[in-house]
């Protein structure tokens, strides 16, 4: 018969050969990071980042919180952006985690800072957790106020254009969202226009118990050719962009008669080839583009062959007031 004495060690060894998540941490002992955003002001970069808390951002699905969902947005500064980030350490209080950032938001003062991107380049490449497919966007306005924005019915602000833009672009397409791997990609492409989703706010659509509520929009967007930045473009500018563009979903072309608006239809999924023609020094661009689409309204009587005629002279018409609109910024 085995000892008592040795049954017990037998025991107390068998505790050796399991394993454990000796470093595991629970949801509430992590700070999870929504958002990024950088600027430079006074010849220093700051960082703002966005925080939810995702405990309470679950409780969603059993249905739409009563209250609103609290955002936390937190600043750090420093000579770089890495630096800048590391200042937001010091307050921190948990571990901060970078994989759930799902958007990133620029300020134009970085775009015209020289060095500005390779200094955001390094805070995506020395943080691991940090991924190429959050959405990426330019602003004039303050990040921190960006961050701040939250969408209806205290639904939380993962439901907003800064984390969904994709959604609205499906009822209307007019400036594509962009991810930073689609950016990065553009950005070292010789010879290739970079357009960057401009977001800001607005306090004039919406209210709330007669209160203006702000919400989010795309008001134009910032180029970039050949990795530099050549400038802004409001949203009026860029009425043709979303015919030559292949993800295009649907958009709508308004027809006026001489002095009455006639129709409104929507234009989807444009097929587009532009064919450079090069003689001697000079370069011009043979366009041509297909759409199809319904009719929404109708308000004057007009026949389908005209209708059609008119619809493709509107849409050539966009096209080249973008074009020019590019050439004025050399793009």
């Amino acid at each position: 018969m085995m000892s008592l004495r040795k049954k017990v060690t037998i025991f107390l060894f068998f505790p050796l050969f399991l394993t454990g998540c000796w470093d595991l941490k629970d949801i509430q002992d992590i700070n999870f990071l929504t958002s990024i955003g950088f600027d430079y002001v006074d010849n220093q970069y700051t960082v703002y980042v966005q925080m939810l808390d995702f405990s309470t951002v679950a409780k969603m699905e059993s249905g739409k919180p009563v209250q609103p969902i609290p955002v936390w947005v937190g600043q750090g500064k420093g000579s770089s952006a890495v630096n800048a980030v590391v200042d937001l350490y010091r307050t921190s209080q948990l571990r901060i985690f970078y994989g759930q950032i799902n958007s990133i938001v620029v300020s134009e003062n970085v775009m015209k800072q020289e060095g500005g991107w390779e200094s955001i380049n390094q805070v995506q490449h020395r943080y691991y957790e940090m991924r190429y497919v959050p959405w990426v966007f330019g602003t004039k306005e303050p990040i921190d106020k960006i961050f701040a924005v939250t969408p209806f019915f205290n639904l939380s602000p993962l439901m907003s254009l800064l984390h969904q833009p994709q959604e609205g672009y499906k009822q209307e397409s007019f400036i594509a969202p962009l991810t930073s791997r689609e950016f990065v990609s553009d950005f070292h492409e010789p010879g290739k226009s970079t357009l960057l989703p401009s977001i800001s706010i607005s306090n004039e659509n919406w209210e709330r118990d007669t209160t203006p509520h702000p919400m989010l929009q795309m008001d134009g967007i910032f180029v970039f050719q050949d990795g530099k930045y050549q400038g802004w473009l409001n949203r009026k500018s860029l009425i043709g962009l979303r015919w030559v563009q292949s993800q295009t979903n649907r958009s709508p072309l308004e027809l006026n008669g001489d002095r009455e608006h006639q129709a409104t239809l929507f234009l989807e999924k444009p097929r587009i080839k532009i064919i450079p023609q090069v003689m001697d020094k000079e370069v011009k661009y043979a366009v041509d583009v297909k759409l199809t689409g319904y009719i929404v309204e109708l308000l004057q009587p007009i026949s389908e062959s005209l209708m059609e005629e008119k619809a493709a002279e509107q849409v050539e018409k966009e096209i080249k007031s973008t074009f020019e609109k590019g050439l004025s910024i050399h793009s």
